[in-house]
């Protein structure tokens, strides 16, 4: 009898299913503007390495983008649908994130990723020699964007030409190492902000964004998709692509 009220209970049980629910991610409250690092062009460090801005900005995708990590407090934001660590991007408002990428050298170098690299790629890796022994710098710290060199501890102190002899056989002195140069990272060449490359020619940013209106404005071409507008009646050189809903955001000629 207690077999049968067993197998009973085994046959009456329903398998359990799980369900998995996934949400698109929140868009970010936190954004970069008003940050002097994202004003002034600056690169940002994330993962151990340093992630320089490139390309135009583009908007916030719930359905693809994750948060990745943070910034001095910003956020950071990956594309799932891109290489792991070689884009992140960082909030700048209004529904917009700006592109930072990674060079693709050391380990990258000679590799292509999910799209055309913003930067020059580079063929040969760098290779690091190790030291011969654990020695620290002589020289005085010296502001980023300089060259120099420091010299092995004890070098310029004479030896004595003979050594002392221990049994039959004599301990040689081995040669000092060549110091080789040391080269600090350079600062950012530009400043140039967000940036879109149309007609052949470098648009910048150039302000807020404006209300759109049919007799104030007229399309001149496209740029990834979108419509590039300019103003019927003034003849500057400046275009304006939408941000949103019935605005457009400027874009000055880079002289």
């Amino acid at each position: 009898m207690p077999r049968i009220v067993v197998l009973l209970a085994v046959l009456a049980a329903a398998p359990v299913a799980g369900q998995v629910q996934s949400r698109p991610t929140d868009p970010p409250i936190v954004t970069a503007v008003n940050e002097s690092w994202f004003q002034l062009g600056e690169p940002i460090q994330f993962a151990g390495e340093l992630y320089y801005p490139a390309g135009a900005v583009v908007f916030f995708n719930g359905n693809t983008m994750v948060r990745t990590g943070h910034y001095n407090g910003v956020p950071l934001y990956a594309d799932t649908t891109v290489e792991p660590y070689s884009v992140v991007l960082v909030p700048i408002g209004r529904g917009l994130l700006q592109p930072y990428e990674r060079p693709r050298r050391g380990a990258l170098a000679g590799t292509t990723g999910s799209r055309l690299s913003s930067f020059p790629v580079r063929v040969i890796p760098e290779i690091t020699a190790l030291p011969a022994a654990a020695v620290s710098p002589t020289g005085l710290p010296v502001p980023p964007g300089a060259v120099s060199v420091f010299t092995p501890e004890g070098a310029g102190i004479s030896t004595p030409s003979t050594t002392r002899a221990v049994g039959t056989a004599g301990i040689a002195t081995p040669p000092m190492l060549a110091a080789r140069p040391v080269v600090s990272l350079r600062r950012p060449e530009n400043n140039d902000g967000v940036w879109v490359r149309f007609g052949g020619e470098k648009w910048v940013s150039a302000g807020m964004a404006v209300p759109l209106s049919a007799t104030d404005f007229v399309q001149v071409g496209e740029y990834a998709g979108f419509p590039v507008f300019a103003r019927r009646e003034l003849n500057e050189d400046v275009i304006y692509l939408p941000t949103r809903a019935n605005l457009v955001a400027p874009y000055r000629l880079k002289e």
